[in-house]
């Protein structure tokens, strides 16, 4: 009992001595319960206990709810008792969820902006008090907040006292108090429940920390901590990539060709367009190989002139000495010596296939022109009329040849391989238009004649439940609705579609009804302080026929470089228009039905059939899709999304988020919108503009393509380059929630030193080829594989970084020093959600009086609340693209990110529209597949600007088109070990060309779960196998297990197989020493597996067998047996599988693992080695480890799924 007489003689005794007054009051000095001291007894003042614990941290034990403090019986967990305390007999059991009191409450936020939230929740857990974090310690929010450190100044009071604890404190002035708040307890078993099932709870969050406690002064902690973070941004410093290179093996060879539906093999009439193939095997391999040095290796063309009269040169002189043939010598003579003739011989020329458009330089112009209108021009000046003025741009420079004749170089130019023919000579490949097929069911059969008009988005919806999962994007509602034999027209009153016959044709029901996707991606050509000519960005335009499989949509021979955009800077407005219009011209006029060469697997000829093509969706980043749909852009109040009208301000509130409030946009009035900003004045646009958010741009002019309608959100660039970046660097990184707790905390001790530690030793599959770094070097130009990969392991990586013991303490995150540079982007992000949320109040007519504060923008610092928005996010973007999914996990985990938005804004976290964005992927994901994919690196041969993007774009074509020759010699029946000789040089040019990618295009349709996998060899080997002597130590302990693993598979009825020891009847001997090759890695499905016992093989040791069971493989062995007469073989893997433990440990994420694909499992512990089929893999996954006090343990991360449910879609 305190009572005012004990409090004066306190306070006395605390100015004669200079001590504080806590340590002078009835019961000031306590045990102490650091890690050092605790069971010890050792009276302690509550500044050194708090010292100790920063230092050394609280003993596991005195967390646990429940359990008494070291220091006394009568004690709670931290050794004081709150007026509504339980009872010292309280249990865990009687309340498993009471964590403790919090003490991160401070000085509260305005009345319009405190959002302390009744859960739900408490009707179904009536024992978990109301409190103001919904994931931090329960406390009692009704009692008012005053020193950061109230609660050590609680003690029970006794009946009768003359003065209760609540005015005693209040007459402590800040001087009294102590600097830290306590760690509050919690437990890991109550964890599991709050960050599990009650994950999509809306709970109410702590109230963040106040900017600067105690009246703005800095604590002695904080200034004596230094600027440890005051670094410069570390976003323009380059990215190592230590770890960006890919695979090292020798090329491996090709699969054979896969088919669908009886698919006839390729005949030889792919051979046309190839004239070298009819000459002598040895001219076509000498031509094959020296194309592949200019094409592959960047030589000039003086080297390939120089290389073709070498080998001419050569076979003269042998022909000679030899009996030739007089047509070998006539073909030898004849050979080509100069690169164009060279591509023309073996069909690589593109000159009649690209057309060269010349442009306008000025950025502000950009008019088009083709070359035979640049050669008329009287001179090179743009004739482009500006108002009354001229366009000044220079079209071309003109020089002088050697012969007197005059060349025009035009200044700007760009590629366009015309879409209709790009499409005639993709569909006369034999085999493709079976592969275009693959989707029909038996209510998709193609008609003629009567062609019924798409369905209704409602349609879809009544005939798919809820819970019926749904994986290809040709079984969403989007398919089947798009139409097509539309024209846009003015019916004197509004622009509206109308069709060219009767009614619109169902593009799904055509037999050649072709559903285009637009991808447009670019990356700096040029560019550094060394380049010559400065930064240059080239955009490359692709088309990708999404009547293809997925894994074969993706491939470089499928898809359609359409144009090249010129640099240096990216286009806009109408030269933006200037340089899609030939683009827009075709899909206009695919749209309505052209003639174009079909392969006819029927007759195996070419043959001409009608064709339609309908742009179905745009897949492009933010930036680009501002561009494309004409849309005002992020940075507009009332118009920054692109498909609703959520205001941005509102994005400083929960509203901005919940998608139940948003007011989408609705097609067809956008589309009036567009046409009344083109045909108005000049001098009236800007307005209309910013009025409806959106401009006309060329892509309107296209029948059935509604701008924000067919322009889904891209994952790749809202998550990987978006979010998970934001959530990474500017709400955790940048502001501190990272930082050390404590002045004297060891270095390697920090959160952001044990999240770095954590990253690095976290192993990755080897398809994983950009893996994270540390938190100080990834920025803007971090790649999106490594974010995808960081987010991967995310939750727990922080999880290690923040813990204490075996939880996350309930406790703020220091906000550091006022000189450092984590409090001053506090302070900057304060201001700039205080912006907006003044913007709302304002909007909303709120009252003067009450309007929000800077104090009340202040970011929250309690890292339980931080990492439950983030397990959300982890959660929802694990779930949104699974490979199946049904309409109801679309909406659950839709709404865990519209959680995750309210979240972060009730904490105060300043989030960019990206965090918005993610609340309308629900819907897109219901209509569409994701794809993505960027334009390959193209040597340019020195080219620079003016002529780079021509070469670019023949680039691609010798890329796209070198399959061929792959496929020509691979269907050789008896090749020469010359035809080896070229086939080897075109597969390892070829790496990350058709064959390479053909592998990583079923990877990545594995990883983005988005087809199933038809046809393909199951099962490929490495090319490099070696003789296995079982008899050696190396190999010794496989011997008898691959003996019994070719009796468990055998055959054979009347064979028994056996290795040392006496023959039994009908035995089989398994040589130990000439039988078996041992490879060092093998292919399932895409997914790459090696041997931990080889140095090519050891990145690939881990993997998944059966129903995500991981092991650890230690041999691949192929035994060859030969019983009666026929020759067998036995492939099987060593493997040992990982250990599970008992009892399991309990972490936060526990009840999201089977979702989400992380498990734990004893530290290094491997089962017994045993022999299984490589049938059995089904994925692999990243390991890392965590130490907890019980135990360690490692944890698994699913990164790739090859299972039977996950490569078959229910039909």
């Amino acid at each position: 009992m305190i009572n005012s007489q004990v409090l004066a003689a306190a306070r006395e005794k605390a100015r004669k001595s200079k001590r504080k007054v806590l340590n002078l009051l009835p019961g000031g000095r306590q045990f102490c319960d650091c890690t050092e001291c605790y069971g010890k007894q050792l009276p302690r003042s509550s500044r050194l206990i708090d010292k100790h614990r920063r230092d050394f941290g609280r003993h596991p034990t005195s967390l646990h709810p429940g359990a008494p403090c070291a220091g006394s019986a009568q004690s709670t967990a931290f050794g004081f008792r709150s007026k509504s305390s339980a009872p010292d007999t309280a249990t865990e059991d009687s309340n498993p969820l009471m964590l403790a009191i919090d003490f991160g409450a401070s000085a509260s936020v305005s009345e319009p902006l405190a959002f302390n939230l009744t859960s739900a929740l408490d009707d179904e857990h009536p024992l978990i008090p109301h409190s103001g974090s919904g994931f931090g310690s329960p406390s009692h929010s009704n009692s008012q907040p005053g020193s950061p450190a109230l609660g050590l100044y609680l003690a029970e009071q006794a009946p009768g006292s003359n003065m209760d604890l609540d005015n005693s404190l209040a007459q402590l002035s800040d001087e009294d108090s102590i600097e830290e708040p306590t760690l509050g307890p919690t437990t890991p078993a109550a964890d599991v429940e709050l960050f599990g099932r009650l994950l999509h709870i809306d709970r109410a969050v702590d109230i963040p920390p106040p900017l600067r406690l105690r009246g703005g002064q800095e604590s002695d902690d904080e200034r004596s901590d230094g600027d440890d973070q005051d670094r410069d941004s570390q976003d323009d410093e380059p990215n190592p990539d230590p770890l960006e290179e890919v695979e090292d093996d020798p090329p491996e060879m090709h699969v054979e060709p896969i088919e669908l539906g009886g698919e006839p093999d390729v005949p030889g009439e792919e051979n046309n367009g190839i004239p070298a193939h009819d000459e002598h095997p040895t001219i076509f391999n000498i031509y094959l190989r020296t194309w592949v040095l200019y094409a592959f290796r960047g030589v000039t063309h003086d080297v390939v002139q120089a290389v073709l009269e070498s080998h001419k040169a050569t076979l003269l002189a042998e022909a000679r000495r030899g009996d030739f043939p007089a047509e070998y010598i006539a073909q030898i003579r004849n050979m080509a010596t100069t690169l164009r003739a060279l591509e023309r011989r073996i069909g690589m020329d593109f000159s009649d296939l690209i057309t060269i458009y010349s442009l306008c330089p000025l950025p502000q112009c950009g008019k088009r022109y083709t070359l035979e209108e640049l050669s008329e021009l009287p001179d090179p000046q743009c004739v482009r009329q500006v108002g009354n003025d001229r366009c000044e741009g220079m079209l071309y420079t003109e020089s002088t040849l050697t012969n007197g004749t005059q060349k025009r170089t035009p200044t700007k130019s760009f590629p366009y391989n015309s879409l209709p023919q790009a499409l005639g000579r993709l569909l006369s490949r034999p085999g493709i238009t079976g592969f275009m097929q693959h989707w029909r069911r038996a209510d998709d059969e193609p008609v003629n004649e009567d062609v019924p008009p798409p369905l209704a988005p409602e349609d879809w919806m009544n005939n798919v439940d809820q819970n019926q999962r749904f994986g290809d994007m040709s079984e969403a509602w989007g398919w089947r609705c798009q139409g097509t034999g539309l024209e846009r027209t003015w019916d004197g009153q509004e622009y509206e579609d109308v069709p060219i016959g009767e009614t619109p044709l169902a593009l799904s029901r055509l037999p050649l009804g072709l559903n285009l996707g637009l991808n447009m991606d670019g990356f700096q050509a040029f560019r550094g302080k060394f380049a010559a000519t400065g930064t240059y960005s080239v955009n490359g335009v692709y088309i990708v026929v999404n009547n293809l499989p997925f894994h074969l949509r993706m491939l470089i021979e499928n898809m359609i470089l359409a144009m090249v955009i010129p640099g240096p800077y990216e286009p806009k407005g109408y030269a933006f228009d200037q340089v899609l219009e030939p683009l827009v011209d075709d899909l206009i006029d695919l749209s309505r039905g052209i003639n174009l060469p079909v392969y006819n697997p029927q007759t195996r000829r070419i043959e001409e059939q009608t064709v339609y093509a309908s742009l179905s969706s745009l897949l492009v980043d933010w930036i680009a899709r501002i561009k494309c749909t004409g849309h005002a852009g992020v940075a507009s109040e009332h118009n920054h999304c692109l498909y609703c009208k959520m205001r941005q301000c509102d994005l400083s509130l929960p509203r901005g988020y919940l998608s139940e409030g948003f007011e989408l946009r609705d097609p067809h009035e956008h589309l009036q919108d567009k046409c009344r900003w083109r045909d108005a004045p000049e001098e009236e646009r800007e307005p209309i503009r910013q009025e409806t958010g959106t401009t006309f741009v060329d892509f309107d002019r296209i029948p059935g393509f509604y701008s924000f309608d067919n322009c889904p959100i891209d994952a790749m660039h809202l998550f990987d380059l978006g979010i998970t970046p934001a959530i990474v660097k500017d709400i955790l990184y940048s502001p501190g929630m990272l930082r050390k707790r404590h002045a004297r905390q060891p270095a390697d001790e920090t959160p952001e030193a044990r999240f770095n530690a954590f990253v690095r030793r976290t192993y990755f599959p080897p398809h994983c080829s950009r893996l994270p770094c540390e938190l100080s070097k990834m920025g803007s130009r971090t790649k999106a594989e490594q974010w995808r990969n960081l987010r991967t392991i995310l939750v727990p990586a922080l999880f290690e970084a923040w813990r204490i013991g075996d939880t996350i303490p309930d406790a703020n995150i220091p906000r550091g020093g006022e000189n450092t540079t984590n409090f001053k982007v506090q302070q900057s992000l304060a201001a700039h959600l205080l912006r907006r949320r003044r913007h709302a109040h304002n909007a909303d007519g709120g009252d003067v009086d009450n309007m929000p504060q800077i104090q009340d923008c202040a970011s929250s610092r309690n890292p339980r609340d931080y990492i439950a928005c983030i397990m959300r996010y982890c959660v929802a973007t694990h779930g949104l693209f699974q490979h199946q999914i049904t309409r109801q996990d679309v909406a659950d985990m839709t709404a865990l990110l519209e959680l995750v938005g309210v979240g972060f804004t009730r904490m105060n976290v300043h989030l960019s529209p990206s965090f918005h964005n993610a609340t309308h992927i629900g819907g897109h994901i219901l209509r569409y597949g994701n794809a993505n994919r960027v334009l390959i690196k193209i040597n340019t041969n020195g080219h620079g600007r003016g002529v780079l993007e021509a070469t670019m774009a023949k680039g691609w074509m010798r890329r796209a088109e070198s399959h061929r020759y792959v496929k020509l010699l691979q269907s050789i029946e008896e090749p020469t070990e010359d035809d080896l000789t070229t086939l080897d040089a075109l597969l390892d040019a070829t790496k990350n060309g058709p064959e390479h990618d053909f592998q990583r295009g079923v990877l990545d349709a594995v990883l983005a779960g988005e087809a199933p996998i038809h046809g393909l060899e199951p099962v490929r080997l490495a090319t490099q196998p070696a003789r296995v002597d079982f008899r050696s130590v190396k190999h010794a302990r496989f011997y008898e297990l691959m003996v019994g693993f070719c009796n468990d598979h055998n055959p054979f009825d009347n064979a028994i197989f056996y290795g040392y020891g006496r023959e039994p009847e009908g035995g089989v001997h398994l040589s130990p020493r000439d039988s078996t090759l041992s490879y060092p890695n093998f292919f399932r499905y895409g997914v790459r597996y090696g041997s931990a016992g080889h140095s090519r093989g050891y990145r690939a040791r881990y993997g998944y067998i059966d129903n995500r069971v991981p092991v650890i493989i230690q041999g691949i062995y192929e035994s060859t047996v030969r019983v009666q007469d026929q020759e067998h073989k036995f492939l099987a893997v060593m493997v040992q599988r990982f250990v599970v433990p008992n009892p399991q440990p309990l972490f936060l994420w526990n009840y999201w693992g089977d979702f989400m694909g992380i498990h734990a499992w004893e530290f290094e512990h491997f089962g017994p080695l045993e022999a299984v089929h490589p049938d059995a893999f089904s994925g692999v996954f990243a390991l890392s480890d965590i130490e907890m006090t019980y135990g360690h343990y490692w944890i698994t991360y699913e990164m790739a799924n090859t299972s039977p449910a996950n490569r078959n879609n229910p039909r």
